[in-house]
Parts: structure tokens; C-alpha cells; sequence
């Protein structure tokens, strides 16, 4: 093992590149998440190992360090996913953008008697044609750690590591029935969670099919028929449907055969005026940073407000402006969200 000294000097002479590649890694993994409607249960977590951290790796010489290039957590990135059906699709991804060099699911070390720590571990370096971008450059020997797990699976591993509950063998005999039921419960969440985003989806596919014009709306229903009825390139990612609803009940816009109505009347100017939005780019320099991405996104796709916003425009078109910024508190919807 080297000295304290050299590895220390190591690390020093390491950080800076690796905050870079923190940085690039962070970039990516938020675009790839923006990408597919992927919703995170947590904002994406990352950092350089500390080097307190690795002094401690150090003292319990597991595993034996030479060099703090070695370390294949010198940075860390972990990703908390809401569902666990996205685990597969972000599992893809990795694969398929980051140069891959393990890889190891946690849940396959347990039988199906045993409790315990569950999550997908990465080893990655960034692929070779990036490091032809001026900020990435010398970047290629660096190694990352990706941690990729559920919410729920979150909550246990947190939970876990503070009672010490790491192993079956490290629970009191008298608890374990409680903290088996704890992990089983933790698993269900995700497990229904997945059954109730497949019912959904059907629901929304059946919607698209044959809309049920007649019925009261409810946000599944509402998405289903703008996406029926408006620009595929103005849907925006985790729409708010729910408060979009408040909007329509309020003028009394209640089924779809309403709503239908009203863009179909509108149509023409409601797209009219998002054409002319997209153009005004520079005027939308004080957008907060949350609100900027998405717009900026639209706005590569020649496009500006949201389905939601293309639905209050109508509202204005129908009621006029004053009566919808008052129903939205004073112009929420400035920036098409």
C-alpha cells in the first residue's frame, strides 16, 4: 500500500478532474432522466469522495490502496427513482451512454428467505469520443460509481444503515419479524406502484382509442385528449393536469366533449400565438432555472407553451385574459408550464 502522503498528494492533484467529470456525469444522467419522463423520488445526489472517506478506506485496508486513481468511487453519482418499472429503461441507458466496466445488482446476493440491501451498482468512465470535448479532455482514466435504486429501496437502505440492520445475522432475534415485515412492505410499495402505472397506461391507451367525450374529466382523461388533439412537439414533461383541471371546472369546462370544443374553436390562433412565442427567444432571459430546461427544450422544437399552456390559451381566447389571470393568481402560466 502507498504511503498517506503519496495518496494524499494523489488526491489533491485528482480533485479537480474529478469534479469535472462529477459535473459531466450530473449533466447527462439530468439530461437522460429529462429525456425519457423519467421521475426521480429525489433530486440526483453527487459528490468527490472526501478524503477523510478514503483515510478511512485506508485504515481498514479494505481493499489495499496503491494509487487513488483505483478507487472506482472517487466519484459518486446515485440515482433514487420513483418507480421501479424505470430501473430496466435507466439500466439500458447507462449501458448504452457510459462506458460500463461492472456492474452488479445487490439483490441477487439474497435468497428468497433473506432481507437486505437492494441497488444497482456502476463502474463507469466516460467513452472515448468525449474526451474530444476541451472540457472533458484527460478525463478518460477517471472512474465513477453510479447507485441506482427505488425510493422505497432508498428508505431501507437509509433506515438500515442507522439501526446497523445490514444482515439477518446483525438483528436481534426479537425484531426480526417486525424488520422482515418492514423490508416486505418497502418491496410491495414498488410492486404496486408498477401495477397501478400499467392500469393507468391502459386506461390512458383506451382513452386515446375511443375518448368517452361524455364523461366528467379527470387529469388521465384530460392528457389522453390533448394528446389526441394538439402538436406532439408542445407536450411537456410532468404536465400539471391536476391544476389544469381547477382552471377548466372553474369556466365550467367538465367533460371532454367541453374541452374538445373549445380547442377545436381556438385552434388556429391558440398555435398562432405559440409560433410567435417560440421566435421571441431572447425574451425569456429571467425564466428560473427549474422553468429554463424544458423551455429551452420546447424551443429547439420550434415550439413554446405546454399542452396545459396551449389549453389556457384557448381559456383566454374564450373568457378573455383578465378573467383567466385571475383564476390562474396573476399570470402563473408565464412561461407555458
Amino acid at each position: 500500500m502507498a504511503k498517506i502522503s503519496t495518496l494524499q498528494s494523489q488526491y489533491v492533484a485528482l480533485t479537480a478532474g474529478a469534479e469535472r467529470l462529477r459535473t459531466a456525469l450530473t449533466e447527462q444522467l439530468e439530461h437522460i432522466l429529462a429525456t425519457n419522463q423519467i421521475s426521480l423520488g429525489v433530486p440526483l445526489e453527487g459528490r468527490v469522495k472526501a478524503w477523510s472517506s478514503i483515510v478511512e478506506k485506508i485504515e481498514r485496508k479494505v481493499p489495499r490502496l496503491t494509487s487513488v486513481s483505483d478507487l472506482d468511487d472517487l466519484v459518486g453519482i446515485r440515482l433514487i427513482l420513483l418507480f421501479q418499472r424505470d430501473v430496466d429503461v435507466i439500466h439500458r441507458l447507462i449501458g448504452e451512454t457510459f462506458q460500463v466496466l461492472s456492474a452488479e445488482d445487490t439483490a441477487s446476493r439474497l435468497t428468497e428467505t433473506q432481507f437486505g440491501y437492494q441497488s444497482r451498482h456502476y463502474v463507469v468512465q466516460i467513452p472515448e469520443t468525449w474526451v474530444k470535448v476541451p472540457s472533458l479532455a484527460g478525463l478518460q482514466s477517471y472512474k465513477a460509481e453510479i447507485q441506482l435504486r427505488t425510493l422505497s429501496q432508498h428508505i431501507w437502505a437509509a433506515a438500515s444503515h442507522k439501526l446497523q440492520y445490514k444482515h439477518d445475522e446483525s438483528v436481534p432475534v426479537p425484531l426480526r419479524r417486525s424488520i422482515y415485515r418492514v423490508s416486505a412492505l418497502l418491496e410491495t410499495v414498488d410492486l404496486e406502484f408498477n401495477r397501478v402505472l400499467k392500469d393507468r397506461d391502459a386506461y390512458v391507451a383506451q382513452q386515446v382509442a375511443i375518448p368517452r367525450l361524455e364523461e366528467t374529466l379527470n387529469v388521465d382523461s384530460a392528457q389522453a385528449l390533448l394528446i389526441q388533439l394538439l402538436p406532439a412537439e408542445n407536450l411537456g414533461h410532468d404536465e400539471d393536469y391536476a391544476d389544469l383541471l381547477v382552471d377548466l371546472f372553474h369556466f365550467g369546462i367538465d367533460t371532454g366533449q367541453k374541452l374538445r370544443n373549445l380547442l377545436v374553436e381556438h385552434m388556429v390562433e391558440i398555435l398562432r400565438k405559440d409560433a410567435k412565442a417560440a421566435l421571441a427567444r431572447n425574451a425569456y432571459d429571467d425564466v428560473g432555472e427549474d422553468e429554463y430546461e424544458p423551455l429551452r427544450a420546447r424551443l429547439e422544437r420550434g415550439v413554446f407553451f405546454t399542452h396545459v399552456g396551449l389549453v389556457r390559451q384557448a381559456l383566454r381566447e374564450q373568457f378573455g385574459d383578465d378573467e383567466v389571470r385571475i383564476c390562474l393568481n396573476l399570470g402563473g402560466d408565464k412561461y407555458g408550464l
